[in-house]
């Protein structure tokens, strides 16, 4: 090793003469002017002098475009939102920044906005993302696209390059949809957050968690049930999205928009439970709930789902159904009895069903699965009788016709006519308990009763028949 490696050339000195230095210092001074250290705490200081400035004009009634006239005002103004936007003591005094403001604030010309300001606007826009805290979110949304889109290339920073390069995609309404779009499988939300820079603590963050759930559940295989991908949707069901509505509600429409296109409206078996766990029973009482859940679709879209429901409930009676038949000298009924029920549901006679079940089947069930079912329950034996042995399904069908079929030997009544269901208001009530003779309606005053005797379904047809009514394809 030399010594030369440690020896050191005579520093020159600085060939600048006194008009460039006396520049230098200049813009130095009109950049920091102001700042007292030029540290955080000056910045601290001038947003909290400018803050108590802009509560005395709003309180002074000034209008709020003339607070914007001041020196450094996007810059204060931007720093303002950006800290106080959320804070709960600011909600009482802090003016929406809607589009009258925002224009005061930045103008309409997006090329005008100057480097420092762009980056501000930006992080206002990730950490406030959303309607309800800036309502002036779609100029934004305009703004910084043009900006970012007409920034020089050769003066922009690394993180700066990817927003440029993928405004079109930040920078939108539906930003958090159009990203999501970008998701692989395997990858984290994290991971595609740092593709483009998103930071993890602002509201654009949680919109594009929800965005990827939701897009996960466009993309899965028709009917197939992710548990996974279901417990992030339950977990995050009554949060609302970017559309205004719930992540819940916006996963069902999902569903059932799906049904309808890919499957002949016709609600995959493995998607049938989570039309209930996602948002709540399209057929419950409650104008709330349904406005909360439901509001969004069509008397179609409410029918495929509240069908889709009902099957649920008709595979739960018939293997009540078969429960007690199994052991039963009248065993041999169940196939066509099973039969028949499947067939009503296939050809789309069935608009809704409903269970009443025994107190041995009610009571152990948890309150998970009475939900999912909307059960109600058997309070008491029929007249004469020690024991309330026998579960109901209720059918309520196309062409005015209601049916009622219960386990063991019970015959199947059918009831003819608007409204004619014996039972008053039995479809539009809350789940409740009902005596076991409210459903065995005398035979002398049932517009059809059928046994179920070998050939019975011909016969039954026939009955229908009778009234006007084709059903054709059930037997």
């Amino acid at each position: 090793m030399t010594s030369d490696v440690f020896s050191l050339r005579q520093i020159r000195s600085p060939r600048l003469d006194s008009a460039m230095l006396d520049q230098g210092v200049a813009r130095i001074k009109k950049l920091t002017d102001g700042w007292e250290d030029g540290g955080t705490a000056s910045f601290v200081g001038l947003l909290e002098d400018f803050r108590k400035q802009f509560k005395a004009h709003i309180k002074s009634g000034e209008p709020i475009e003339q607070c914007t006239r001041v020196k450094r005002g996007e810059w204060l103004f931007l720093s303002l939102y950006l800290n106080d936007l959320g804070a709960e003591d600011s909600r009482t005094w802090l003016p929406p920044l809607d589009n009258n403001l925002a224009i005061s604030i930045l103008g309409q010309d997006p090329s005008r906005l100057k480097k420092h300001i762009r980056r501000l606007l930006t992080q206002l826009y990730f950490t406030h993302f959303g309607q309800e805290k800036l309502p002036c979110l779609e100029f934004l949304c305009g703004m910084l696209k043009l900006a970012w889109q007409s920034a020089s290339q050769e003066n922009l920073d690394p993180i700066s390059k990817v927003w440029s390069k993928h405004a079109h995609l930040l920078f939108a309404i539906d930003a958090p949809d159009r990203l999501a779009e970008k998701w692989l499988p395997g990858m984290s939300v994290h991971e595609l957050a740092n593709i483009f820079h998103i930071h993890e603590n602002g509201e654009f963050y949680k919109e594009l968690i929800k965005s990827l759930i939701l897009n996960r559940l466009r993309s899965i295989p028709i009917g197939m049930n992710n548990s996974e991908l279901n417990e992030l949707v339950i977990s995050a069901k009554e949060q609302r999205v970017n559309s205004g509505g719930y992540l819940g509600a916006a996963a069902v429409k999902i569903l059932i928009n799906r049904s309808q296109k890919e499957n002949s409206s016709i609600v995959p078996r493995d998607w049938k439970e989570n039309l209930i766990t996602f948002a709540c029973d399209p057929r419950l009482p409650n104008s709330a709930m349904q406005s909360q859940w439901w509001s969004w679709a069509t008397s179609t879209e409410k029918e495929v789902a509240i069908r889709a429901i009902g099957e649920l409930n008709m595979l739960q009676f018939i293997a009540m159904l078969e429960e007690s038949l199994i052991t039963s000298k009248i065993r041999h009924q169940f196939p066509d009895r099973k039969r028949m029920l499947l067939r009503l549901f296939e050809l789309g006679k069935i608009q809704d069903v409903r269970l009443v079940v025994t107190p041995s089947l009610y009571n152990p069930m948890d309150t998970k699965t009475r939900d999912l079912l909307l059960l109600n329950w058997v309070t008491g034996a029929s007249r004469g009788k020690d024991k309330a042995n026998t579960s109901f399904i209720c059918m309520k069908c196309v062409d005015n016709v209601y049916l009622i079929e219960g386990t063991g030997s019970f015959g199947l009544r059918a009831f003819i006519g608007t409204n004619s269901f014996p039972i008053k208001n039995f479809w539009n009530s809350q789940p409740k308990g009902y005596y076991d003779h409210e459903m065995r309606i005398d035979k002398t005053i049932c517009p059809i009763y059928q046994v179920h005797y070998p050939g019975w379904i011909p016969d039954f047809v026939s009955k229908l028949r009778n009234f006007n009514i084709e059903w054709r394809g059930l037997s």
